[in-house]
C-alpha cells in the first residue's frame, strides 16, 4: 500500500483501526534507520521534528527548543533522509509555528508538495512555563502561534495532531479543526537522558480523562493520544489506556526510538563483552 498524503485517507485509516477496537500508536523518527524499524512494527503515524535529531545524538529532547538550528529548516533535511524510504505509513512534519523568518502558510505548501501527510506543533512553547512563558506569550511568541498554524493546516487539508498540555490549550485546538490531540505529559522521565522529575502516571491518568473529556464534548470524532512523562512503556501505556475511556492510544517519542536503542545497544555490548576466548 503507498504511503498516503491524504487527509481523509489517514483518518479513514486511523478510524478504521478504532472501530477493529485496535489502538493508534504513532512515534516520533529522527533518522531513517528509526522510521524504517517504525514501519516495519506496524506504527500507524510518523513524526519528524527536530528534536528526534538530538535524542538520537545521545542529547536531550529540550534541545530542540533551545537556539542550536532552525527546526523547520530541520525538519526538511530529515525529510530528505526519511520519506524515501518509508512506503506505506503516513508521515508529519513537526512545525515551529513562531518562526519568525518563515512564511507559516507557505511552509506548510512545501510539506504538503513533498508528500507530508500532516503537521504537529513542534518545537511548541508547551513545553516552557514561568516568566519566559509569560514574556513569549505577551511578545506574540506564544501558543496562539501554534493555533493558528493548526487552523491553517487544516484548511491546506493537511492532518493536525497538536500537542496539547492542558484541557484549555485543547479546547483551543480543537477549535481550530485538529483531527488527534495528543495529550502531552511532559518530557519522558526514563533512560540515560530523561528527566528525572515529573508526574505519575496516577496524575496523568486524571489529565488525560480531562483532556479527553473537553474535546469530545466539542467534537465526538476528535481522536486522543497519550503521550510522555511517566509513560514510557508499553506496560506504562496500558496503566493509562485501562484506567482512561475514550483515549484512542499512545504517541511516542523517546520511548519508541531512544530507549529501545539505548536498552539494547547496552545489551548487546554486555553480551559481547561477557564471551571468553576459546581455550
Amino acid at each position: 500500500m503507498p504511503r498516503p498524503s491524504n487527509r481523509d485517507e489517514v483518518l479513514q485509516r486511523l478510524r478504521a483501526s478504532i472501530f477493529k477496537g485496535k489502538i493508534i500508536v504513532g512515534a516520533g523518527a529522527g533518522i531513517g534507520l528509526s522510521a524504517k524499524s517504525l514501519e516495519a512494527g506496524g506504527i500507524d503515524l510518523l513524526i519528524l521534528y527536530n528534536s528526534g535529531r538530538y535524542r538520537m545524538a545521545g542529547r536531550g529532547s529540550l534541545a530542540g527548543l533551545m537556539p542550536y538550528d532552525n527546526a523547520n529548516t530541520t525538519v526538511l533535511s530529515m525529510c530528505d533522509e526519511i520519506l524515501p524510504i518509508v512506503s506505506s505509513t503516513p508521515v508529519l512534519a513537526g512545525v515551529c509555528a513562531s518562526d519568525p523568518f518563515r512564511d507559516i502558510p507557505a511552509f506548510l505548501d512545501e510539506l504538503k508538495q513533498r508528500g507530508l501527510a500532516g503537521v504537529q506543533n513542534f518545537p511548541t512553547v508547551g513545553l516552557v512555563d514561568g516568566s519566559f512563558r509569560r514574556g513569549l506569550e505577551e511578545t506574540g511568541m506564544g501558543y496562539d502561534c501554534e493555533v493558528r498554524m493548526v487552523r491553517e493546516a487544516r484548511a491546506k487539508g493537511l492532518l493536525t495532531t497538536p500537542y496539547v498540555f492542558n484541557t484549555d490549550e485543547a479546547r483551543r485546538m480543537v477549535s481550530a479543526g485538529a483531527d488527534v490531540l495528543v495529550a502531552h505529559m511532559g518530557l519522558t522521565t526514563s533512560g540515560t537522558i530523561g528527566a528525572k522529575t515529573g508526574k505519575s502516571l496516577e496524575e496523568c491518568v486524571g489529565l488525560i480523562q480531562e483532556i479527553r473529556d473537553v474535546a469530545v464534548k466539542m467534537n465526538d470524532e476528535i481522536i486522543v493520544l497519550c503521550h510522555g512523562g511517566p509513560i514510557a512503556t508499553p506496560e506504562d501505556a496500558k496503566f493509562v489506556l485501562d484506567r482512561t475511556k475514550g483515549v484512542h492510544g499512545f504517541y511516542g517519542a523517546s520511548s519508541m526510538e531512544r530507549l529501545p536503542v539505548e536498552e539494547a545497544i547496552t545489551n548487546i555490548t554486555k553480551s559481547f563483552k561477557n564471551l571468553t576466548p576459546g581455550s
